[in-house]
């Protein structure tokens, strides 16, 4: 009889993909859907995790993006000052990723991992040493287990 497996590390993929903060929105999006997955962690320059994005993010901002006001506000006006920096240089994942990381350690318990996820309404959670990606769990990880 096999014991079901304990922490995160037993169900972790290891074989993450971490998106560096510098990769412009449109390369994000492309790896996100070739890749066939909803998210990725962000990395900074030295690979530290420094974020998590995910399509919902690439949407939300494509939404924003298409919101036009009525032609008789003055929001043109502003608008323009504002896109002016924006159109400076190209979108990236670090202006679209969510800084806030749920995370947990290697011996995190499965069970306390899937109490994370309901609390956070996260799907999922990054697995860490210190700033380096060890791993990642998801819910369908979860589920498979419990």
């Amino acid at each position: 009889m096999t014991l079901p497996p304990a922490c995160a590390k037993d169900i972790m993929h290891t074989d993450v993909i971490a998106i560096p903060a510098s990769t412009d929105v449109w390369d994000l999006a492309r790896q996100l859907t070739t890749l066939k997955i909803t998210g990725a962690p962000v990395t900074d320059e030295r690979g530290f995790l420094i974020g998590v994005v995910s399509q919902t993010d690439i949407v939300r901002h494509l939404k924003e993006l298409v919101q036009v006001p009525p032609l008789e506000s003055d929001f043109y006006a502003q608008a323009e000052v504002e896109d002016l920096g924006r159109a400076a240089r190209p979108l990236t994942a670090r202006d679209l990723m969510s800084p806030r990381v749920i995370q947990a350690q290697e011996e995190t318990p499965v069970q306390e991992l899937a109490n994370i996820m309901t609390r956070h309404r996260v799907h999922r959670i990054i697995i860490t040493r210190g700033h380096r990606i060890m791993g990642i769990v998801t819910t369908m990880d979860i589920l498979k287990v419990l």
